[in-house]
């Protein structure tokens, strides 16, 4: 089929689309930056270089895109300019909004979007699933991304004349992450910076880049709107991966914080992931998919992230 994706060659993008072209899909991506267009095309994907924001011109590439599907995989953490974190809720929410306008001009029958598993409410016990509501009571520190997250997927959910499908990615890791063995993470871990926060409970759904592109790629097999958790099997509290990690990049083992200090120092967002975020469960991908991660633990996957190949080959690094 013919799919217009935006962010081809974010962390997601450089893994989605040689999927989707190998498989035979026709796909047209958008990217930021001329440097990359050359890349898309070694990907065997038609690129655009232009802005999410350019209504005009947007419209005009999805629209000879004669894109049956729109994949919207955009985010800013790697944004070199500006304040990423600001950038990506403009890009989750009018960003998502040009995105959805251009794709019903064009007639467009389905629209995917890239959302996250681990904005949810951390009251209650357990995994979270997909009616879990969104964070939206959160402090002002966590609400603004909380209430991105919840504009993107109504954006998406509401689409008139179009089928609307969000995916919750939980934690990215491999290369070009900011868990690559060069990315901020392991930087951080190395420098002693990382520290366990209070007791540790947040608890982190993974997801290893290629088993979230490949989940894409079933969910884009299945005509099936709605909301599903793309993660791993195997969520852990940051008081159980951050050792695990440090100790197989050689680091010194995390301290300890208290959750008063860090909220000072480290700020209401990192304290809510550290010590509060609830893990997310992949049951109804797995169940209506039919999908099963190649990587079910993210404790192989560090290992093979990690490992002295890995550690040699490192690129440059990108938020999630």
């Amino acid at each position: 089929m013919n799919i217009f994706i935006a962010g081809g060659t974010g962390a997601i993008g450089r893994v989605l689309v040689p999927l989707l072209t190998s498989a035979g899909h026709k796909v047209v991506a958008l990217t930021r930056s001329a440097d990359r267009a050359a890349q898309l095309e070694q990907m065997g994907a038609a690129p655009v270089v232009g802005d999410v924001y350019d209504n005009v011109r947007l419209a005009r590439w999805v629209a000879e895109s004669e894109a049956e599907v729109v994949i919207h995989q955009l985010t800013a953490f790697g944004a070199k300019d500006g304040d990423p974190y600001a950038e990506t809720i403009r890009v989750r929410t009018e960003g998502t909004r040009n995105l959805i306008s251009a794709a019903r001009a064009a007639r467009v029958r389905r629209f995917i979007a890239q959302s996250i598993s681990f904005m949810c409410s951390p009251l209650g016990s357990g995994l979270t699933d997909e009616e879990t509501p969104l964070y939206l009571d959160a402090p002002p520190t966590v609400r603004a991304l909380a209430e991105a997250v919840a504009s993107l997927e109504r954006q998406t959910l509401d689409a008139s004349g179009m089928s609307g499908t969000v995916l919750r990615y939980g934690w990215f890791y491999g290369p070009g992450t900011s868990y690559d063995p060069a990315g901020t993470i392991p930087t951080a871990i190395r420098k002693g910076t990382m520290p366990i926060v209070g007791d540790g409970a947040g608890t982190y759904s993974f997801i290893n880049l290629s088993d979230a592109a490949a989940a894409t790629v079933k969910v884009l097999a299945h005509e099936a709107s709605g909301i599903y958790n793309i993660v791993d099997d195997s969520p852990a509290r940051s008081s159980e991966w951050l050792p695990f990690a440090a100790k197989l990049l050689d680091a010194p083992a995390p301290g300890l914080m208290d959750e008063a200090l860090a909220r000072r120092t480290l700020g209401g967002m990192r304290v809510y992931y550290m010590n509060e975020q609830r893990g997310a469960s992949n049951a109804k991908a797995k169940r209506e998919f039919d999908w099963q991660p190649a990587f079910p633990s993210w404790r192989a996957g560090f290992e093979m992230l990690y490992s002295d190949r890995s550690r040699q080959s490192s690129g440059a690094a990108f938020e999630w």
